[in-house]
């Protein structure tokens, strides 16, 4: 099996974090119209417990990621999103807990 020069590790991570992060962003930039800055809608957010809920449905570009690579057989930048997704897991472990 040859590999692919372009088949690494950090593609995959840095595709797996930003992914999930724009979309974060994109939701909570357009729902923060109704308040009077983006900190304040994230932080409303948090208080009625539907930021980590967010963050998780962010995490479905980033496992169809997962799947293309690995159909693709561009195991390495898998393995680097399904470690970017791990990442987020924590994080949404975190915000739930807090």
């Amino acid at each position: 099996m040859a590999t692919n020069k372009k088949d690494i590790v950090s593609i995959g991570v840095i595709a797996g974090l930003i992914i999930p992060a724009l979309i974060v962003f994109g939701f909570v930039l357009y729902s923060s119209s109704k308040y009077d800055s983006f900190m304040q809608c994230l932080h409303h957010f948090q208080n009625i417990g539907l930021l980590y809920k967010i963050v998780s449905l962010s995490l479905m570009p980033g496992a169809g990621l997962f799947f293309l690579w690995s159909k693709q057989d561009k195991l390495n930048q898998a393995r680097g999103a399904l470690l970017s997704t791990m990442f987020y897991g924590i994080l949404v472990l975190i915000l739930y807990m807090s």
